[in-house]
């Protein structure tokens, strides 16, 4: 055999060699690419969940605020406006949501479920009773049970009964008589010093 031969032979063998290690390196590098589209999906999937708990604790703080202030509403105010709740899937105003109370007696089945699963409140609402329904959008906008809400409110505001009277006794013993001296009776000297 002749040397050109022998050299073109391992020549040969060194491109095989060569071909089967550069398809080795795209098998991997497509196992790679797979491995990274994955990553991307998986980081998507967990952005996009972080936008929804965002958008999900806004409306929450939100729902918190207006429910508050929906329950500070004395019952007899029957013309006021209700503060509007915002669905927890949005963080957007609900529609169709009750300007007064008095509203919700008339709203639809239809639109009562969809505020109670725009609010996350379907669960004490399974019932297939429509009062039972209103009952709980009452309760989930703030205004079901807000007779004591009002009372305590009152009170630890120093606006109720009790409190108007505890106010005026402070008052009465923090009042000085013109002409009499707040001091110890007359003759009697007070100790300066610490008691031994």
């Amino acid at each position: 055999m002749s040397q050109s031969y022998i050299e073109a032979h391992k020549a040969e063998e060194a491109v095989r060699a060569l071909e089967q290690k550069v398809s080795l390196l795209m098998t991997k590098n497509r196992e790679q690419a797979g491995k990274n589209e994955s990553f991307e999906k998986k980081i998507q999937g967990l952005e996009k969940k972080t936008a929804d708990l965002d958008t999900r604790l806004k409306a929450s703080e939100h729902n918190a605020l207006a429910r508050h202030l929906n329950a500070l509403i004395p019952p007899s105010s029957h013309h006021q406006n209700l503060h509007p709740l915002h669905s927890i899937h949005t963080n957007t105003p609900l529609k169709n949501f009750p300007r007064k109370e008095t509203e919700i007696r008339t709203l639809s089945a239809p639109d009562v479920t969809t505020l109670l699963k725009e609010l996350d409140a379907t669960d004490g609402a399974k019932k297939t009773d429509a009062g039972e329904r209103k009952a709980r959008l009452k309760e989930v906008i703030g205004v079901g049970e807000r007779s004591s809400v009002v009372q305590n409110a009152a009170v630890v505001d120093g606006v109720g009964e009790k409190g108007k009277e505890e106010e005026k006794k402070k008052e009465e013993k923090k009042k000085v008589l013109p002409g009499k001296a707040t001091g110890p009776p007359p003759g009697k000297v007070l100790p300066i010093g610490p008691k031994d």
